[in-house]
C-alpha cells in the first residue's frame, strides 16, 4: 500500500501527529505461501522465496497480467535528475516464456517506454519502438505488439530476456519515486529521493509484473550526486565515480515481490549496532547482522532509542520464528515525508520521523508508538517479505498478524506499559466503530482489481484482524 489507511471517520488528521488508527501499520505485505515445515534455519532465502505461489482461482481478478511470461530477474538502472525530476532508466528482465505470444503485457504507469528488444536463447527475435507500444490507463499496463509471434514452438518454456529503455518523472505525491524535503549538512533545505511501491506503484518507476505473487530477484544500480548516500534492499557491491555524479551498484536480492523493492538517496548520516540474528555458525552462534538507522544529518542524535529497540526486537523475532533474519543487513531510514507510519521494504525499512525520533522530552505515548511500529515493520521481514500473499485478499492476515506481533513485542519489552490494555480500549474500538458503518466489510475482502486494493488498508483489516489472531493465540497458545 502506498497510502495510509483512511482515518477520516475517526477525526484524525493526515499529518505526522498521533493517531489511534493504524497509520503506523500503514504500508505492509503478508503471507499466503507456507513457511517451511522445518524449524531452524531452513533453506537459503533465495530458494525459500522461490516456492511456487498460485493465485486464488475463485477470484475474478480481471486485470491480472497474462501468465505467458514469468519474470525471474530484473536488472534495473535509474538515473534521476535531481533538479528537473526527469528519470532515464533501463531494465533487463529475464523471464520464462511459457507459450507462444504475439504481444507482451506488463505494468507501466507514468513512464514512457522508448524501445524493447526481445531475446530468446540469447538471439534477438524482436525489436520495437514506441510506435508498437500502447498503454491502458485504467489497467495501468503497457502492451508491446511484436512484429511476429515468438516462442512456444515445442510447447516448452524458453528462457527469454526483455531489454527495455524508458523515461519517467519523479512523482509529485508520496508514491512511486518521489522527493522528501529535508535539511542538508549545511542546514539548508534539500531533498532526498524515496520510493513507496506498496501496493501498486513499482509500475510508476519501471515496467514490471507488479503483483505480489510474481516474485523475482533484483539487481539495481542508481546514478546520483556524489554527495548522496544511496540505499536499497541489498548492500552496495561497488561504486563508479563520474565527476559530480556516481553510479552505485547493489548486490542481487533474493526473490521478492516488486512492492518490496526500495530506494533512498540523499545526504544522510547513520548510527549502527550489531544484532546476533543471522544464520548459525559452525560453533552454534548466530552470525552478526549490522543494523543501521539513517537520518538527515541534523537529526542523528535522536535515534539511539530506536536503534536499541530494533536490535532487541530483531533478536526476539529470530527466537520466536526460529528462523534467521534472511538478508545480510538491515537499514531503517527516517523519512520526513512518508504517507504511512512505516513501510517494510525488505532490508530497507522506512519510517516517519516521528516514529524514530525519540529524545528525553518525548512523551511516553509516542515512545510506545515507536516501539510498536518498529516491531510491526520488522515482523514483516519474515511474515510478508520472506513469505508473501498470493493476492491482496489476504491483506488482513498480513497486517493483522504484524499488528499482533507489534503489540506482543511491545508488551514483552515493556510489560509495565500494559499495551494490550491500550489495544482493547483504543485500537479495537476503532475497528468496532468502522465496523458499525454501512461501509464496513469482512476482514477478508475479494479484491477484483487494482482499483480495490487501497480501500482495504483500514482499521478493520489491521485491528479486527489483530483481534481475531489474538483470540486464536489465547486459545491455542503463542507457540
Amino acid at each position: 500500500m502506498a497510502l495510509k489507511p483512511d482515518v477520516s471517520a475517526f477525526g484524525v488528521s493526515d499529518s505526522n501527529s498521533e493517531a489511534t488508527v493504524p497509520e503506523e501499520g500503514g504500508v505492509d505485505g503478508v503471507c499466503g505461501d507456507d513457511m517451511s515445515a522445518k524449524a531452524g534455519e531452513g533453506p537459503e532465502p533465495a530458494d525459500f522465496c522461490g516456492k511456487t505461489i498460485t493465485h486464488n482461482n475463485d477470484l475474478d481478478t480481471t486485470d491480472m497480467l497474462p501468465t505467458s511470461l514469468s519474470p525471474t530477474h530484473y536488472d534495473i538502472h535509474l538515473h534521476p535528475n535531481i533538479e528537473s525530476g526527469h528519470v532515464v532508466g533501463s531494465v533487463a528482465i529475464d523471464a520464462m516464456l511459457n507459450e507462444r505470444v504475439e504481444r507482451i503485457v506488463l505494468h507501466a504507469k507514468t513512464i514512457d517506454i522508448q524501445s524493447v528488444t526481445v531475446y530468446l536463447q540469447s538471439a534477438v527475435v524482436a525489436s520495437v519502438g514506441p510506435e508498437a507500444i500502447s498503454y491502458d490507463a485504467e489497467l495501468e499496463t503497457a502492451v508491446i505488439e511484436l512484429p511476429s509471434a515468438v516462442g512456444g514452438v515445442a510447447d516448452v518454456p524458453e528462457c527469454a530476456q526483455l531489454i527495455i529503455a524508458f523515461t519517467g518523472m519523479v512523482s509529485d505525491g508520496m508514491y512511486g519515486l518521489y522527493y522528501s524535503k529535508c535539511r542538508d549538512r549545511s542546514g539548508e533545505m534539500s531533498r532526498m529521493l524515496v520510493t513507496q511501491f506498496q501496493a501498486k506503484c513499482a509500475r510508476m518507476v519501471f515496467p514490471c509484473w507488479d503483483e505480489p505473487a510474481t516474485k523475482a530477484e533484483f539487481t539495481l544500480s542508481l546514478t546520483v550526486p556524489t554527495s548522496f548516500t544511496a540505499l536499497s534492499n541489498m548492500p552496495v557491491a561497488h561504486t563508479a565515480d563520474h565527476g559530480a555524479l556516481k553510479t552505485v551498484y547493489f548486490e542481487r536480492s533474493p526473490r521478492m515481490s516488486t512492492y518490496l523493492l526500495a530506494i533512498v538517496a540523499g545526504e544522510l548520516d547513520y548510527i549502527e549496532a550489531v544484532s546476533c540474528s543471522g544464520p548459525h555458525t559452525s560453533s552454534g552462534e548466530r552470525q552478526p547482522i549490522v543494523c543501521r538507522i539513517y537520518t538527515p544529518p541534523a537529526d542523528i542524535d535522536k535515534v539511539q532509542f530506536s536503534l536499541d529497540t530494533a536490535v532487541r526486537v530483531l533478536e526476539r523475532l529470530v527466537d520466536m520464528f526460529d528462523y534467521a533474519y534472511p538478508l545480510p543487513k538491515l537499514d531503517l531510514v527516517a523519512v520526513p515525508e512518508l504517507e504511512a507510519g512505516g513501510m517494510e521494504n525488505w532490508g530497507l525499512v522506512l519510517f516517519r520521523t516521528v516514529r524514530l525520533f525519540i529524545t528525553k522530552q518525548t512523551s511516553l505515548w509516542i515512545r510506545q508508538k515507536a516501539v510498536y511500529v518498529i516491531a510491526h515493520e520488522l515482523s514483516h521481514q519474515w511474515f510478508g517479505n520472506l513469505v508473501t500473499m498470493a493476492w491482496w485478499d489476504d491483506l488482513w492476515l498480513n497486517e493483522g498478524f504484524a499488528t499482533w506481533i507489534g503489540i506482543y513485542m511491545t508488551d514483552q519489552l515493556y510489560p509495565e506499559w500494559r499495551r494490550w490494555d491500550h489495544f482493547v480500549i483504543e485500537d479495537r474500538q476503532a475497528a468496532l466503530s468502522a465496523d458499525s458503518l454501512r461501509s464496513s466489510h469482512p476482514i477478508q475482502v475479494t479484491i477484483k482489481g487494482s482499483a480495490d486494493i487501497d480501500q482495504v488498508f483500514d482499521s478493520i483489516t489491521y485491528y479486527k484482524g489483530c483481534s481475531l489472531i489474538r483470540m486464536l493465540s489465547a486459545h491455542l497458545g503463542i507457540d
